[in-house]
Parts: C-alpha cells; structure tokens; sequence
C-alpha cells in the first residue's frame, strides 16, 4: 500500500514553540526530534510573523509561515518528497481561518490536500492517550500544565458501558501560582506554598476518580519542591512529563487514520467534533432515498460535502439533521426564493455543505443552468444552521 511507504510527520506549533515527531517504515514507533539550538523547555522557537502567518494570514504572514514550515520538515530525518508525506498540524484551539490559512500553506509547498489533517491538542491529546499501552488508561487519566501562570487540570475518560465508547476530556481543577498567590515569600517558603497547592490540586483533579495515569506537560513541574505532591501523583499510579504530546498525538493519529495502527472503536466528543448527521433525500433513477453527506463523528474543519442535483418542482432544499446520540430528525429548509422561471428539470443544482465551526453549519446553493440549453442566472442561496 502507498501509505505504508509514506512519511508521517506530526507537528506541534503555538506561539510558545513547536515540535515535531515523525514516522516511517524503518521506526517501531514514533521519534520526536531532538536538536541542539532547542529551547529550555524541549520547544524549537517559532517565529512572531510565522505565528501570525497561521492566525491572520496575510502576504507576509504567509510567506513566513511557508519558510518556517519548510525548515520544519526538512529536520525530518532522510529528507522525504513532499509527495510521500502525510502531514497533521495540531495547534492549541483550531479556528475555520487558522485552518485555511495552515491549508493554504502546506499546500503552496508542494503536499496533496488529501494528505493533509488538522487538529486541536486536547484531540491529539486523545489519540496520544490511546496509543499508549492499554494499562495506562484503563482508567481515567490526567492532563496536567501551567499556562499564563494558572495550574490547569484535565481528565479523559472512557465510557465503557455504551459501544462505541464514548471519549471525553473535561478541564475539572485549577489553581493559582502566578506573583500574586507567592506574595512576598521567600523562594524556599514558596517551594513549600507550591507543594501545597499543587497537592490541594492533585486531591481535587481525582477526587472519586479512578486515575491510572497522569501527563505533565512543560518543565514547571519538578520533585525539587513538589515533593509530597509527586508522592501523591505517582502512588500506585503512572505519571510522565515531557513537550512531545501533541506532535506524538498527532502522528498517531495519522497511523490510525491510515490503518497504520488499531485501536479500538471508540468515538471522541472533542470540542471540534460534528455531533449531528447532515444528510438529505434524494431522487435516484426515479426512487427517493436518504444519502448522508456529513456524517457525525469527524472533526468540523474536515466536514465539506459538495453535490449536484435537478429540482422536479421543488423551490426550496431541505437538510435534514440527526443528533448522533439518537434523537428527532429535524429538516432544515433553504428557499429558493426568486428562482428563475424555467422548464421543470432544466436547471442543475450544486449545494455545498460545510462547517464554520463545531455547530454551525453552512450551506450553500448554486445555480448551475442547464448545459447549453439554460444559461446560469449567477444565483446563490445561503442559510446558516446552528446545531
């Protein structure tokens, strides 16, 4: 198969840093780089005008980020074709304009669009969580880090009692460790300060949970002072920290993408996940039925569905959507108001379905005229459906 000769790149980018892991046929597993100029904090630097390039885009923006996407992928170990990778970029909250412009970018460097993925970290997170050994996360397990000097908590949990299990990530604690909760304490009263609230923090983030595994992302965390906290965390439990969790994640979730890796069937409530199925009744070869264009379960950012139909009198679409936990099937209508008077099925339809973010969906209908027979009138019909 193709995809078992490809080079699977994950990369992990933010303001704060990026970083990248790889895989190919030669690995056992996944292999996250390691190179001298890094940061502190295991982190390679990213430009401020790269950064921006993915926020807002923009000509330069762009050009920036292309070059800094370029040096990424060139660390990469045997130097691979740009048609033999298969590319996923996670950043920390994925927008429908950061997704684009990320698009656009990898694209203008030479990689198929189809080999092309998208994700948050919390969805990295999930894939990483999931590829690990099945004794890491036969029961809840934890996210902790420290951003803008806040502890933040997380635990992911599987519902074993539906199939497919069902996956969620909830941030469940927080604790303040910013100047203002040290005051003036000295560095070895506030050690001691730290410990404490961490070990509070620790008691809230499992309370009645069973945690099997923790993850502490960064390097804030350290046994120097947090040391009856780290008692706690690693008593009869795992724990690891490390930087590479969502470039690692993310090339996971390639490998299971492409059949690379199984895990078992398990659908993610991430926030960036579609939760209704879109689809719609069609006529076939003179019998109605039911197609699915969008269906639930994939990320809002990969969900685009675009067909072409002949009205039979109709002058309005309708959409119909299905909650993916059961549910009413409801129908969404788009009036073809103002619609150009024609013979009956002389004119073809192309609808365009996409998402602008996890519950709003856009939809769109164009006039296509009829061949050589019917000119288009240029008309466009647009309804927004919020889910």
């Amino acid at each position: 198969m193709e995809d078992e000769k490809s080079t699977l790149i994950g990369i992990q980018i933010s303001a704060e840093g990026a970083q990248v892991t790889w895989y190919d046929p030669s690995l056992e597993e996944p292999q996250t780089l390691s190179l001298p100029g890094e940061g502190e904090d295991g982190l390679i630097s990213v430009p401020a005008d790269a950064w921006k390039g993915a926020l807002r885009g923009g000509r330069f923006g762009m050009q920036s980020l292309g070059k800094y996407m370029t040096r990424l992928i060139g660390m990469v170990p045997g130097s691979p074709s740009m048609e033999t990778l298969r590319v996923c970029v996670t950043v920390p909250n994925l927008t429908q304009e950061m997704g684009e412009h990320l698009i656009a970018c990898l694209e203008s460097l030479g990689i198929e669009r189809k080999n092309l993925f998208l994700q948050d970290w919390r969805t990295s997170f999930y894939y990483y969580v999931v590829s690990m050994k099945k004794e890491l996360w036969s029961g809840d397990v934890a996210f902790i880090r420290v951003r803008n000097m806040q502890m933040e908590g997380s635990i992911l949990h599987i519902d074993r009692t539906v199939r497919p299990w069902v996956v969620t990530i909830q941030e469940t604690a927080s604790a303040d460790v910013s100047d203002r909760a040290r005051g003036k304490r000295s560095e070895e009263d506030w050690n001691k300060e730290r410990d404490r609230i961490f070990y509070e923090f620790l008691g809230k983030l499992f309370e009645r949970r069973n945690v099997t595994t923790s993850y502490l992302y960064g390097k804030y965390f350290d046994r120097s002072w947090a040391e009856r906290s780290f008692q706690y965390l690693t008593f009869r439990r795992h724990a690891f920290q490390g930087q590479n969790l969502f470039s690692k994640g993310a090339c996971y979730s390639l490998m299971i993408r492409l059949g690379l890796r199984q895990i078992p069937d398990m659908l993610f409530m991430g926030v960036d996940m579609v939760t209704h199925n879109i689809g719609m009744r069609l006529r076939v070869k003179g019998r109605e039925q039911y197609q699915v264009l969008i269906p639930a379960g994939v990320n809002w950012y990969e969900a685009h569905s675009r067909i072409e139909m002949i009205p039979d009198g109709e002058s309005s679409v309708t959409i119909l959507t299905t909650p993916m936990e059961g549910g009413e099937t409801v129908g969404r209508v788009l009036r073809l108001d103002h619609f150009p008077d024609r013979k009956n099925r002389a004119t073809r339809l192309r609808m365009t379905i996409y998402f602008s973010s996890a519950h709003r969906c856009e939809i769109e209908v164009e006039d296509l005229g009829f061949g050589g027979i019917t000119p288009s009138s240029g008309k466009v019909w647009k309804r927004q459906v919020i889910l």
